[in-house]
């Protein structure tokens, strides 16, 4: 079996191996995969983070020996909060997007400047992503989808989710009612509690944010999501978990 890691900033995720494919995810900077097969310029990989599976560029990442593999999945990991300009040893930059994990920096040939302030709060971690415009398999703030932008926020916060909402959905321990939920945990959509379709983080006030054209806050009421600016009910609750 091959193994590799993410070179580059962030790269596409395809359902198949073609370039016209649908776009399913993305991997971050310094992400490990493992190969499982290849056909002609592509490569059938399973990332280390969420044991996520899809085809990338074979020309999009540096494979490395199995013993690099084991050392960098054992060291301690850190993702970034933010948008991360590193510099390689040939002085050239590169920007990575929030949630890459920098602590490959050094392998990858990279430094990078970061004080110590760091955001420990879901809430506010969330609220960076304000605005970002939903995209179908985006992970990042220049293009999102809903459980896309859960699993950032929760793994630049520490906390490693599955990567589609349905995945997520069997996560921690479901809550009785509404009434049982705090700031940070997760409400799950959809027409049936076996269809979930759509992901949130309920935050502050009774409000849930999430990604539905872009990244929102709405209010959460016991039918689900009320859009605070149609005032109409977009999604019809199914679920309330605590992940954390």
């Amino acid at each position: 079996m091959q193994y590799g890691i993410i070179n580059l900033n962030l790269i596409a995720v395809r359902k198949n191996n073609s370039a016209k494919s649908e776009m399913i995810s993305q991997f971050f900077f310094g992400e490990l995969i493992k190969v499982i097969k290849k056909k002609d310029n592509w490569s059938l990989v399973v990332s280390k983070i969420d044991n996520y599976e899809g085809w990338i560029r074979s020309s999009q990442f540096l494979p490395i020996s199995y013993k690099d593999y084991s050392k960098l999945i054992n060291q301690k990991k850190r993702f970034c909060h933010s948008e991360l300009l590193i510099q390689n040893e040939e002085k050239i930059n590169c920007t990575v997007p929030s949630g890459s994990l920098i602590s490959n920096c050094k392998y990858l040939g990279y430094s990078y400047d970061l004080d110590n302030v760091s955001i420990n709060d879901l809430e506010e971690i969330s609220m960076t992503f304000i605005n970002s415009p939903y995209l179908w398999g985006g992970k990042t703030k220049f293009g999102i989808d809903c459980s896309g932008f859960v699993q950032t926020v929760y793994k630049i916060y520490g906390k490693i989710l599955p990567r589609d909402a349905n995945q997520q959905a069997h996560e921690g321990f479901k809550l009785s009612n509404i009434s049982k939920s705090k700031p940070g945990d997760l409400a799950f959509f959809g027409k049936t509690l076996k269809k979930i379709t759509h992901v949130g983080i309920i935050i502050s006030e009774n409000k849930i944010i999430h990604s539905s054209g872009k990244v929102r806050v709405d209010k959460l009421v016991q039918l689900g999501i009320l859009n605070c600016d149609s005032n109409e009910i977009t999604h019809k609750l199914q679920s309330i978990r605590r992940v954390i």
